[in-house]
């Protein structure tokens, strides 16, 4: 028998929109890392071919701009939650 049923609420863990810890850690490190080396940093990047530079940048876009939401794979109360939102916003232009 499956310890989870489908539908059943989540049981521990963390809640809903906290941050893994591990995580928070890691992208600290990685900030400090590029703060104690953006000379060095730079003068990699503009050593490299236009074509690189431009596939770096795009390998790093893709950390910070989400992709894009496939409606199909939405629940029907993720999309209810969509339609409430937007009809919500659309009072406020």
């Amino acid at each position: 028998m499956p310890k989870f049923k489908a539908g059943d609420p989540k049981k521990g863990g963390r809640k809903s929109g906290i941050k893994n810890r591990t995580t928070e850690q890691f992208r600290g490190l990685i900030k400090t890392f590029v703060e104690n080396n953006w000379e060095q940093l730079q003068k990699d990047f503009d050593s490299v071919k236009p074509n690189e530079r431009l596939q770096f940048i795009n390998s790093m876009l893709r950390h910070f701009i989400p992709d894009p939401v496939n409606p199909e794979k939405l629940s029907i109360e993720q999309l209810e939650q969509i339609l409430q939102y937007l009809r919500d916003n659309e009072k406020n232009t």
